[in-house]
């Protein structure tokens, strides 16, 4: 079944948007399922005391299932010069890659 990551965002982060599904199209493609969840906006939160956005999103061809998940780090609102840019093919390398980005921004604890 796919549904909604369930992720407990620190409480000095703030979310912006969540669309982050648990759909992975490595292990189940259908196109449908692409187009309905797979999108450059899946996810987006704000640690206002480090003025960062953490922008997270499916960039790729729909149809082929060829593409990659992306997290960018902007700092200070600079969208043309990421802070970093982490990409991986893989739904739960990504969901990892994110978890440890908000444990490392907060004091607080992150859980999936």
């Amino acid at each position: 079944m796919i549904k909604l990551h369930k992720i407990n965002f620190p409480k000095d982060c703030e979310l912006i948007h969540h669309e982050f599904y648990s759909y992975d199209p490595q292990k189940s493609f259908t196109e449908a399922d692409s187009i309905k969840y797979l999108h450059e906006d899946l996810l987006q939160c704000y640690f206002e005391e480090d003025n960062l956005i953490i922008d997270l999103g499916w960039y790729g061809n729909l149809k082929e299932n060829r593409g990659e998940f992306k997290i960018q780090l902007i700092k200070d609102e600079n969208w043309e010069i990421p802070f970093e840019v982490i990409c991986s093919k893989s739904m739960e390398d990504i969901m990892t890659y994110l978890l440890k980005i908000l444990k490392y921004y907060t004091s607080n604890t992150v859980e999936e």
